[in-house]
């Protein structure tokens, strides 16, 4: 019996039901609109055609393989957006990912060549670690999903390695002098950045992504959403707290705040929010040229995170109050109650002294007049 489009009870989508070479289907088409649907039938029957005389080699594509990876084995977040890109906060659009590069390809097909061809137009100079990082460990993940019977709709892949050192991971942080240094070297918007991450521990991504409903300064609390995968194998893209420091309650206290309460709480020179970026790009050149007026070397935004660790312990802060605060240590409960303020952490990050240069009056941002900020 040939596919066919039904509709279903209690439900707007059509589903295809039939037999095709004694291949039973009962599956929905994911939409209402029978044109489409109709398009969907034909696609499906054609594929099993094809399957059932050649094998599935030539008709499953790295696409259907990249849901089909995401939905059985549900990995962290940062792979994840390798595999099917983020929102990006600037224009909506999705960033570049597997499925740009390879979504219509056959899985079958992806060898080698097709490997360098992405390296030379997405990668070219970046670091082989990012490489291994980005593109072929999760291209990797996929296709070895992808072989495995009863699918076997490719080879296992052997892909080689990028030429050049992989990065083992750094040990770079600032002592105290250093980070005023590059505090006071800093503009006004680029020094409550520095500051916050220095004394918080967050990620760049996660620093820029925070929002003013989720601070809480008359708790000293703030909730990171959607956190990547920590070191210690907690589950991706979850929620967790961090105690922000007296230093930071003020400066914070002294930002353009939106009325509504609604935002980002860091925003660009012109008042808006940062565009997404991988590794510190959102503040690649203001970086830059921050750390070469403070005559520091050899320093990543990623470093403030590992600054503040090192802080942690040589304020003698209890290793696992450390691993609370930097997200290395997870629970059930704690993710679920991230937004409520623990006492040990707070006390734990009081222990860091305040930096210098005192805090910075939060002035309207230059893009925008007062009235448009909202500002109360």
């Amino acid at each position: 019996m040939p596919l066919k489009v039904i509709s279903r009870k209690g439900t707007e989508q059509l589903y295809l039901r039939g037999t095709v070479r004694r291949v039973p289907v009962y599956e929905t088409t994911g939409t209402s609109n029978p044109q489409l649907a109709e398009a969907i039938r034909i696609k499906r029957e054609a594929q099993i055609l094809n399957e059932s005389v050649l094998g599935p080699r030539v008709s499953r594509t790295f696409d259907e393989a990249a849901i089909g990876y995401l939905d059985a084995k549900d990995p962290g977040r940062s792979q994840r957006d390798a595999i099917i890109g983020r929102e990006r906060i600037s224009d909506g659009k999705l960033s570049a990912c597997l499925l740009t590069d390879f979504g219509a390809m056959l899985c079958s097909r992806i060898d080698q060549a097709a490997l360098d061809k992405v390296i030379r137009q997405r990668f070219r100079g970046r670091s082989p670690a990012t490489v291994q990082r980005s593109l072929i460990m999760p291209l990797t993940a996929v296709l070895n999903w992808a072989a495995r019977s009863p699918r076997k709709w490719c080879d296992v892949p052997a892909f080689d390695r990028p030429a050049g050192k992989l990065s083992r991971g750094r040990t770079r942080w600032l002592d105290y002098q250093e980070a005023d240094r590059l505090l006071a070297a800093a503009s006004p918007h680029l020094w409550r950045l520095i500051l916050f991450l220095s004394l918080s521990g967050a990620r760049i991504g996660e620093a820029l992504a925070l929002e003013w409903d989720d601070v809480d300064l008359g708790a000293g609390w703030a909730t990171l959403r959607n956190t990547k995968r920590g070191q210690r194998g907690h589950l991706a893209g979850e929620d967790r707290g961090v105690p922000l420091h007296p230093q930071l309650v003020v400066m914070l206290a002294n930002l353009p705040r939106p009325r509504s309460g609604e935002g980002f709480v860091f925003l660009t020179p012109a008042g808006l929010p940062y565009a997404e970026r991988e590794g510190g790009g959102h503040i690649k050149t203001a970086w830059r040229l921050t750390t070469k007026r403070a005559g520091i070397a050899d320093l990543r935004v990623h470093d403030l995170r590992h600054t503040f660790a090192t802080w942690l312990l040589l304020a003698r802060v209890q290793e696992e109050v450390r691993e609370t605060i930097m997200g290395h240590r997870s629970s059930l409960t704690g993710r679920r109650y991230a937004h409520v303020p623990q006492p040990a952490a707070i006390e734990a990050v009081s222990l860091l002294p305040s930096r210098a240069k005192s805090v910075q009056s939060a002035r309207p941002y230059p893009g925008k007049r007062v009235q448009d900020q909202g500002v109360g």
